[in-house]
């Protein structure tokens, strides 16, 4: 039989499949014992193992340095976003924010010529320096407080002209053995105690809106005389009546040296004022009480050191003897 020829169009069979290789990659010396031992042995060196710890510390700091990524088996951070377990920035922005936002306070304080005298709270007040030196005074359960901007000189004058014969009254009552001097001087205590009296219970008598403009009632910070409006009236000056809740009455009066002031401050001012009436706590004498104040305050708070009286400021008192 005539032997048949191969088509054309035939293919050609394809390659057999590649085998892994059984020898070292062309290029590539075969594997020397002796060599090998040789080298192992370099490994093993002192000075090989030195080297090694210095690369992995070297290593292992560039690595901080550079991979700044978020863990890859969580979502990838915004940039004004930070996980959990980065500590390196402190506390949080907002959290910085909204504390000083939690912290600003707007409180009342009595201020003449600049000059903060004391600052009042729900609960009470605060005395900074003074005559009588500083202290914090809690408010009486028992009692409510009624704060007012008032001319005192006008209230005064009407008073007077109402109460022509009181002085000389008073002045006959005293001890007649007493002195001039001493009897006038029992007398104007009376007269300007009987004038308090009398301004307490107009106050508390004639409703707010009822009283004339030159009374002011301060029922919060937004009544108090307000900084940013200038200077205050040099003649308006705070005054608080202290009335008994079982009846209503008068129990007491308390006229300021200044105005009853809007104060716009922060809860660590009035920390650093509670400790420094702690930190006086058991000192008698009122100049040395007025020293140690002042100058715990200036230590923390210098700025607000200035607003207050200094102790070379208050009129001094003499040392009991």
């Amino acid at each position: 039989m005539p032997h048949a020829s191969t088509p054309r169009t035939a293919k050609a069979p394809p390659k057999p499949a590649a085998k892994a290789p059984t020898a070292q990659p062309s290029g590539t010396a075969a594997a020397d014992p002796a060599l090998e031992a040789l080298q192992a042995k370099a490994d093993g060196s002192p000075a090989v193992a030195q080297l090694q710890r210095m690369t992995s510390r070297a290593n292992g700091v560039v690595q901080r340095e550079v991979d700044t990524s978020s863990s890859p088996f969580l979502p990838d951070y915004e940039d004004d976003e930070t996980p959990g377990w980065d500590t390196k920035t402190g506390v949080p922005q907002w959290a910085k924010d909204q504390y000083e936002a939690e912290a600003q306070t707007t409180l009342i304080c009595s201020m003449k010529n600049g000059k903060i005298g004391s600052i009042y709270f729900p609960g009470g007040r605060i005395r900074t320096t003074h005559g009588s030196g500083p202290e914090k005074a809690p408010d009486k359960s028992d009692r409510a407080v009624q704060r007012y901007n008032l001319h005192l000189a006008r209230a005064q004058r009407i008073f007077d002209a109402a109460n022509t014969d009181l002085f000389p009254n008073l002045y006959w009552k005293t001890d007649v053995k007493l002195p001039k001097e001493d009897r006038e001087k029992l007398a104007r205590k009376e007269y300007d105690r009987a004038f308090k009296r009398w301004l307490s219970n107009q106050l508390i008598s004639i409703p707010n809106d009822s009283l004339p403009n030159w009374i002011v009632p301060v029922t919060g910070p937004d009544t108090a005389h307000d900084p940013e409006d200038g200077a205050p009236d040099p003649v308006m000056k705070l005054f608080e009546v202290f009335v008994r809740v079982s009846d209503g009455k008068v129990a007491g009066w308390h006229p300021s040296r200044g105005v009853a002031t809007k104060f716009a401050t922060n809860k660590q001012v009035i920390s650093v004022l509670e400790a420094a009436v702690k930190h006086i706590d058991g000192v008698k004498d009122v100049n040395e009480r007025n020293k140690q104040f002042y100058t715990f305050i200036q230590k923390r708070i210098p700025e607000f050191a200035k607003l207050i009286r200094s102790p070379e400021e208050v009129a001094p008192r003499p040392k009991k003897t």
